[in-house]
């Protein structure tokens, strides 16, 4: 007759009322949602590693997924035993969301991350860095050129209005500039309007160009 190990409870176990507050407002992920989801897979000898006693990390060890070790992509650190969802605060918008063990799986396993990186931000913000990136790469290549199709231009008055807007351009002067020329190309247009807008609601002792 085959053995068959032990698992613990799939019960959660107590939470304090902080942490309840933390789960409570979590930002959800759109692929793993807001939920710690008990994995079925913990037996009761099994160690689950927790945060350090300095983090304000808290750790779920009923979601704990085993680790495929030899998956990994690791150097200076350690290989990871077990992934475990991770309760952590944004640094960036300040809200608490899950580093889930699924994700995590996905992360060391599938994209193969190196296990010395950590998820640090939200989802979402993690989302709007991308987009920044992805703006201000658009944006670099974009305004040097002379002759930009209508796409193009269109692009670059979308771009210029967003890394404005996100604080990332204060050249009042270029701003203008590819207002002027957008306008000159395709004033008809949403983006246009919405730079021609930004441009126009300056104060006065900014769009002085003093």
């Amino acid at each position: 007759m085959a053995r068959t190990s032990k698992k613990s409870k799939s019960s959660s176990p107590r939470r304090s009322t902080q942490t309840l507050e933390r789960l409570a407002n979590v930002v959800p992920h759109p692929r793993y949602g807001t939920e710690i989801v008990p994995s079925g897979l913990v037996g009761e000898g099994d160690v689950i590693p927790g945060p350090p006693n300095w983090s304000k990390d808290v750790t779920f060890p009923e979601s704990a997924i085993p680790a495929a070790v030899r998956k990994q992509n690791f150097s200076t650190m350690s290989h990871l035993h077990w992934y475990v969802d991770t309760l952590r605060d944004c640094p960036r918008c300040k809200r608490p969301f899950l580093f889930f063990a699924r994700e995590q799986q996905y992360w060391y396993e599938t994209l193969r991350f190196r296990v010395e990186t950590s998820c640090n931000e939200c989802v979402e913000c993690r989302a709007g860095l991308r987009t920044v990136r992805r703006r201000l790469k658009r944006y670099g290549e974009l305004v040097g050129e002379r002759d930009l199709t209508d796409e193009d231009m269109l692009a670059l008055a979308s771009d210029v209005a967003f890394l404005w807007t996100k604080g990332l351009l204060r050249d009042e002067q270029r701003l203008r500039r590819i207002r002027n020329r957008a306008l000159a190309q395709v004033p008809e247009r949403a983006a246009t309007r919405a730079l021609d807008a930004l441009v126009a609601s300056l104060p006065k002792s900014v769009s002085s160009g003093a």
